[in-house]
């Protein structure tokens, strides 16, 4: 498929061909389309209408010679004319014919244009109008890219991609200087300090699908404004907390800013782009972006925690968020307005029920890491969460194509994707936070730029996991990439867990993150990906909420139930022999994690790899079932 607004030069000049198929050859130019003057042919035969010149714009200005029921068909569906604009390729408009059977026929290459009937009836919509749909541009109206220059698209797919990198670092900033910032809160305490890093990523998980829902109703850009903002208050309190409920609760607050924008930034990629290489190479982008941001963002945390002040590792991302937020308000396109305002819906009482459910679960695993199990509140609000999560779905079921959560993002293949996320960014978050307790507490690395310098390999492994995804998906299936994913979760914590006290760096722990890198990166961009080219426009902004709640969510549970493996096993001991202990079952249990997901993929998910797209006729293209799972189709 070629890039956005570049015209496409499609002609067919293969006339025995065509003869076979009893369809009259036709050529055409890059600047005009041929109208035949015999009016039984120009009934008959197909017309090539060129994206620049099309056929109504050309007969309109000289409407004495155009046909009389085509003059009537153009003004009365104006839409229709401008839809090459759109993708900067060719539309075909043909007549019906006396037979159907010669007609079905005649192919066409859908990569680069598509195929619509002319009919002179109005009441038969356009199939192109899907086209528009997908691309989010009203019908009509050139699209947003269209006569920018390289500049201000490289400035938009940075931006847009970046707040993936946004999100990730401030999860890395937690992480990396942990233990400076818990002793500028006064605690050291492993349960405490779990909480620090788990708050973030709870209202992350809590918050994306419904704020992914009220950017598909009310307009993507105005609430990954409203994120950045969020994210810039959040960030300025937490720098004047200094105890861990206040620090938390701040911590929270920027989860929920980056909630809200980061489904929304997905959005506005899935809308701007059509499926195709494009939009797989943005999305492959966003995944790359993940382990860097990760690492930036601990990176810069580390070098104020250790040369300036821990406050202002927040400070700095505040300022930073705020000059993002400007960027973004100039180069993001403005929201489309909705069709029918008055039909749109939001799902408040199912938000409600799916907030409670995610939020009672989570803390009450982090909070018996803290307090243990001997805690009645503990228990009493994970049975609480237990009950919320059945009236979650029987609430759903009831409200219909209204739900927070439509069941056209619930396919079977689909959930099966969703779990094995589920289990291996569990696993993920353990690998990290105690890779970091291991370094610290075991190895005695206690400066943050050493153990930042020592995570690194994280990045390099990581970009090139993610950016190899678009080869991937079209050289082999789908689940035999998550089946990788999923092996390099399990390989990554076991070799975390049997990592020696005193063993070389080189020998186990770089290996363990290299390994760690590959598993996250491959699962989310393609489930990204697939998810993405699996669900209708108007469902973008919940399909990439929904794999984007999971990966942050589970990430933040994955640290409570690792937690409380940890406290359990270790008792009372305060010696490295018991820490170590401790440690090591958590991995343990990280790996279970990936091995269980691993069989899951194994024996249940199948996945179709997407094909090339081809560029002539007997070559296998990309195409959608109505379920949404990726099918190859020869044309």
């Amino acid at each position: 498929m070629s890039g956005l607004g570049q015209p496409m030069n499609h002609e067919r000049n293969d006339n025995a061909q065509c003869s076979k198929a009893g369809v009259p050859a036709v050529v055409t130019t890059p600047t005009e389309s041929r109208i035949d003057d015999d009016a039984a042919t120009a009934a008959a035969a197909p017309k090539w209408v060129d994206s620049e010149t099309t056929l109504c714009q050309k007969g309109m200005s000289n409407s004495t010679s155009l046909d009389p029921a085509l003059k009537t068909d153009c003004e009365r569906q104006p839409s229709r004319m401008n839809l090459g604009n759109l993708k900067g390729s060719a539309l075909t408009t043909s007549q019906h014919s006396q037979s159907d059977d010669t007609s079905d026929r005649v192919t066409n290459d859908i990569s680069d244009i598509v195929a619509t009937p002319n009919d002179s009836t109005p009441s038969n919509p356009p199939p192109a109008s899907e086209m528009e749909k997908s691309i989010g541009t009203p019908p009509g109206q050139p699209h947003f890219l269209d006569n920018k220059s390289a500049l201000f698209k490289l400035i938009f797919i940075t931006t847009a991609c970046a707040t993936q990198l946004l999100a990730q670092a401030q999860f890395g900033m937690l992480v990396f200087p942990l233990h400076d910032v818990g002793a500028s809160l006064g605690t050291q305490d492993p349960g405490e300090m779990s909480w620090i890093a788990a708050s973030y990523g709870l209202t992350v998980g809590m918050f994306l699908v419904m704020s992914g829902r009220l950017g598909d109703l009310y307009g993507p850009k105005l609430f990954w404004k409203i994120g950045l903002v969020v994210i810039v208050f959040a960030n300025i309190g937490s720098g004047f907390c200094k105890s861990p409920i206040p620090f938390d609760i701040c911590r929270a607050l920027t989860g929920l800013g980056s909630a809200f924008a980061l489904p929304n930034a997905l959005a506005i990629l899935g809308r701007t782009f059509p499926p195709g290489k494009t939009r797989n190479r943005a999305f492959a982008t966003l995944g790359a972006l993940a382990p860097a941001g990760f690492w930036v963002g601990g990176a810069i945390a580390s070098i104020f925690a250790q040369l300036v002040s821990v406050r202002w590792i927040w400070w700095f991302i505040a300022i930073f968020t705020f000059v993002f937020l400007l960027i973004g308000l100039y180069v993001l396109p403005p929201d489309t307005p909705h069709p029918d305002p008055l039909s749109r819906r939001f799902d408040y009482i199912g938000a409600i029920l799916l907030a409670l459910s995610l939020g009672f679960f989570n803390f009450s695993w982090n909070q018996a890491a803290l307090a243990g199990w001997s805690d009645p509140v503990v228990y009493v609000i994970l049975i609480a969460s237990l009950l919320c999560f059945p009236a979650f779905f029987f609430w759903e079921r009831r409200v219909g194509k209204a739900a927070l959560i439509p069941v056209e993002v619930l396919t079977k293949q689909s959930l099966l994707v969703y779990l094995t996320l589920w289990l291996g960014w569990m696993s993920l978050g353990v690998l990290i936070l105690y890779t970091t307790f291991f370094l610290y507490n075991i190895r005695g690395y206690h400066r943050p730029l050493t153990v930042t310098a020592q995570i690194f390999p994280l990045v390099p492994a990581g970009i090139v996991a993610a950016l190899s995804v678009p080869w991937l998906l079209h050289n082999l299936p789908g689940h035999l990439i998550f089946l990788i994913a999923m092996l390099f979760f399990m390989i990554c914590n076991l070799l975390g867990a049997t990592a020696p006290t005193h063993g070389i760096y080189w020998g186990n722990t770089m290996f363990s993150l290299i390994t760690g890198a590959i598993g996250p990166d491959l699962s989310f961009s393609t489930g990204q990906l697939i998810v993405s080219n699996a669900v209708d426009h108007e469902f973008q902004g919940i399909a990439a909420g929904m794999v984007s709640m999971i990966t942050n969510y589970s990430m933040s549970i994955g640290l409570g139930m690792a937690g409380t493996v940890e406290r359990y096993v270790k008792g009372d001991g305060t010696s490295t022999h018991d820490v170590l202990k401790g440690y090591r079952a958590a991995f343990y249990f990280a790996t279970g994690l990936g091995a269980l997901a691993t069989v899951i993929v194994a024996l249940f998910v199948r996945m179709p790899k997407q094909l090339h797209h081809g560029s002539g006729h007997g070559e296998e293209k990309d195409q959608e079932d109505p379920r949404g799972e990726l099918v190859g189709g020869q044309v």
